[in-house]
Order: structure tokens, then sequence, then C-alpha cells
């Protein structure tokens, strides 16, 4: 359960940061690639730490 949260943070943290930047270029199309590709690399990784523990 704590390791889901820190990747969750880590993933939250990264994509404040990065998005800051898009949304003050106003790059709407790579704000939106960018959060697709951020979600699914957040989905994968809590998978991951998911089949660890089982």
């Amino acid at each position: 359960m704590l390791r889901t949260l820190i990747i969750a943070l880590v993933f939250v943290v990264i994509f404040i940061w990065e998005t800051s930047g898009l949304l003050r270029k106003k790059e709407i199309k790579e704000l939106i690639i960018f959060s697709f590709l951020t979600l699914i690399g957040l989905v994968l990784c809590i998978i991951g730490v998911i089949r660890d523990l089982i």
C-alpha cells in the first residue's frame, strides 16, 4: 500500500512539474499526449507493484 502511494505521489509531482510549462506555452496537444502516456505509466507501475505483492 505504501509503495503504491509513493509511486502515485512521484507521478503527481512529475505531472505538475511538466504540465505547468506546457500550460504556460499553451501546448494543448502535447499536454493531452503527455497526460495519456503518464496515465499509462502510472497504471503499469501500480500493476507491477500489486503483482509483486501477490
